[in-house]
């Protein structure tokens, strides 16, 4: 349980210090053991064998004095005895001594015994032995050798055979020493064998303990880790223990929570409205596609009406506050059931499912009073309207990019012509894959120099000259010839890309119109400016400094502008036309009649002409309606100090009318066709001079 509860380091210390010890203690053993059969091997070395090699020596020394005797009295003739008797001599003295040696050894008292014994005789043989010689010497031969027969050789035989017995005892002393060694050295090694398994199985027990400890976490510690990796931030992490894997465990757990916490945000980032809590674009087309391919149903499109001046007069933090009240109405509005997201801006999308085009607009209805209901914001009541533009499914299309491009623009109509619905069924004129084929095309035409300039004149009626001339874009395709502008130019307004075409027109126009006034035409040149080039920021600087360089002045040129540019920010597009009328330039109302605009709105604007649709120009000297309109226009532009210009005059008739009724300009094929500039010039000399 302490280990269980102990750091991974403090285990390991523990595990090594309890196999380090036990490996002392085989090694401590292992040498004790070794040090006693050291010594038992050096006793039997030192004392054992030398014993017994004493005791083999004394009985082959006495056996070499008994020969020698033996001899001594097989040899009648006194000097070859003589030599004899100092070996014989010598032989008795090594055995004595091998006696003596043997006794100094410490032995044991059984074996003394037989020493004392040994001794004994030895002397008892010397004494026989000296007899026996002196025998020899004195009596002869024969008188010796019956000595040593009669005693003699019966004390040597005694002699003899104790010292076998005492050889013999000596080596089973010896042997019995050995077999001890033996043994001891089997019991030291049993031991060793013992104490190393014992290591053995504490060691394994030991790293079993440890390893369960963190292998087993760490696997754990693992398989979380690949279930966070796939995406799994539910499975339970264990708490673990006080050590180094509780740590990592707990490290993990937190990582885990971090990491899930992080997870959610960003995906809330990613498909909920930060602003309005609402799901995004993203969401909602991941929603929509998500629902049952044979689902019917209606996707709308709601755009809070003229929302720019709101958030641009009071600040975006009321702008702000009024898009999330949008959203809680229309939301409340729309039902639980209805999924309503915010796309982006003052747009929101709105799905309901199992409704028809009837049921689709009734229930728009009570969104737009719903979002219509006054709102006070900071203390400034706000009163705000919404255009809807609805797509049905499956009529208007089955996926969700078909149907928000079909919402949209019949949003953008409903907005056109002061509706608050649309349907998309109603809009016909979506592009065709030609025209969609050309929208991709048009960058590349105006880097290759594609796009040309036509000129179509305006006749000054009271001087019957050409004073002033439309430019008129023209797009000279390589493979499909000259495609009219009503083909390229509303896609380039939507897709932003007017912004580089009016650019591209103004350089030329400028450029052309110096080229004619060095020719000596003095012709007001006029460009139509579209709602995003109007709204442009930069459009003033733009236009002063090309004015600048190439030294045409301000008069000489004529900004056309539509109603429809002047009502989408009037604030913005009012301050523009102020900036440009104030350097000079003339400005001009193109279109008129068309919107809703009134002369009433028109006379606050600094233009200096206006110019009269073809729509109320076609016919109008046969026309009593058309006459009515144009008259009543002229005179009150008279009033108001602003030139008149007809557009679309294509018969004489309609010419003649136009100069009786005292119009200023006019415009049409029945005057002259668009040319470009080569055909132009030389046409406007030959007017005004003929």
């Amino acid at each position: 349980m302490m280990l269980h509860l102990a750091t991974i380091r403090a285990r390991l210390i523990l595990a090594f210090s309890v196999l380090l010890g036990l490996l002392l203690a085989v090694a401590a053993v292992s040498l004790q053991r070794l040090e006693g059969l050291t010594t038992t091997t050096q006793e039997i070395v030192n004392y054992q064998a030398r014993r017994v090699f004493m005791a083999q020596s004394m009985n082959l020394h006495a056996q070499a004095a008994a020969i020698d005797l033996l001899k001594l009295l097989q040899t009648p003739e006194r000097d070859k005895r003589v030599p004899l008797y100092a070996a014989m001599d010598e032989e008795m003295a090594a055995s004595s001594k091998a006696v003596n040696d043997l006794a100094q050894t410490g032995v044991a008292s059984d074996v003394q015994t037989y020493i004392d014994q040994v001794t004994d005789l030895q002397q008892r043989y010397a004494v026989l032995l000296q007899e026996t010689v002196e025998l020899l010497e004195i009596e002869g031969p024969t008188k010796a050798r019956a000595h040593f027969e009669d005693r003699t050789h019966k004390v040597l035989n005694t002699l003899f055979f104790d010292s076998r017995a005492l050889e013999t005892h000596l080596q089973q002393v010896m042997q019995a020493k050995l077999e001890q060694l033996r043994a001891s050295a089997t019991q030291a090694r049993q031991l060793v064998v013992l104490l190393a398994l014992c290591a053995l199985a504490a060691g394994t027990g030991l790293a079993w303990a440890v390893a369960r400890g963190i292998v087993l976490p760490l696997q754990k510690a693992v398989s979380i880790a690949k279930a966070i990796a796939s995406g799994d931030y539910h499975q339970s992490v264990p708490t673990g223990h006080h050590d180094e894997v509780g740590a990592l465990l707990r490290a993990l757990r937190v990582m885990r929570d971090s990491i899930s916490t992080r997870e959610e945000k960003i995906l809330r980032l990613a498909y909920i409205d930060p602003l309005t809590d609402l799901p995004n674009r993203t969401r909602f087309m991941e929603l929509f596609d998500a629902h049952p391919s044979n689902a019917s149903g209606a996707l709308m499109l709601l755009d809070v009406d003229r929302f720019a001046p709101i958030n641009n007069a009071l600040g975006h933090q009321v702008g702000d506050h009024l898009l999330c009240q949008v959203a809680i109405r229309i939301k409340r509005a729309a039902g639980e059931s209805s999924l309503v997201a915010r796309l982006w801006g003052d747009k929101f999308a709105i799905m309901m499912e199992g409704i028809n085009q009837l049921t689709a607009a009734v229930r728009v209805q009570q969104i737009l009073s719903a979002v219509r209901a006054p709102m006070t914001i900071g203390g400034q009541r706000l009163d705000i309207d919404a255009s809807v533009g609805i797509a049905l499914y499956p009529q208007d299309g089955t996926d969700i990019t078909t149907l928000l491009r079909r919402a949209d623009v019949a949003m953008t109509v409903a907005k056109r012509r002061l509706d608050s619905i649309a349907f998309g069924s109603e809009m016909v004129d979506e592009p065709a894959h030609e025209q969609i084929s050309l929208i991709g095309e048009m960058r590349e035409a105006l880097a290759q120099g594609e796009f040309v300039v036509y000129y179509q004149p305006k006749l000054n009626l009271k001087q019957n000259k050409v004073t002033a001339a439309e430019a008129l874009i023209r797009w000279r395709h390589p493979a499909k010839g000259m495609i009219p502008p009503a083909y390229f130019i509303p896609f380039a307004e939507q897709t932003g890309f007017i912004l580089e075409i009016t650019a591209w027109v103004l350089r030329q126009v400028v450029e052309d119109a110096v080229h004619w006034q060095h020719a000596g035409i003095s012709v007001v040149a006029s460009v139509n400016l579209s709602t995003r080039d109007l709204l442009n920021h930069r459009l003033v600087a733009e236009i002063l400094g090309l004015l600048s360089r190439s030294g045409l002045p301000t008069k000489q040129l004529c900004l056309e502008i539509t109603e429809s540019a002047l009502m989408e920010e009037p604030e913005l597009a009012l301050r523009h036309l102020d900036e440009l009328a104030a350097h000079g330039l003339k400005l001009s109302i193109d279109d008129y009649g068309t919107g809703q605009s009134s002369l009433a709105y028109v006379k606050t604007l600094p233009v200096d002409e206006l110019k009269i649709d073809r729509a109320f120009i076609t016919g109008v000297d046969v026309t009593p309606k058309n006459a009515a309109i144009v008259r009543s226009t002229i005179l009150l532009c008279q009033e108001l100090g602003l030139s008149v210009v007809a557009e679309g005059a294509e018969t004489a008739e309609e010419l003649a009318w136009l100069r009786f009724n005292q119009c200023d300009f006019v415009q049409g094929y029945g005057l002259a066709k668009p040319m470009p500039l080569r055909e132009f010039i030389p046409w406007v000399q030959q007017f005004n001079h003929s």
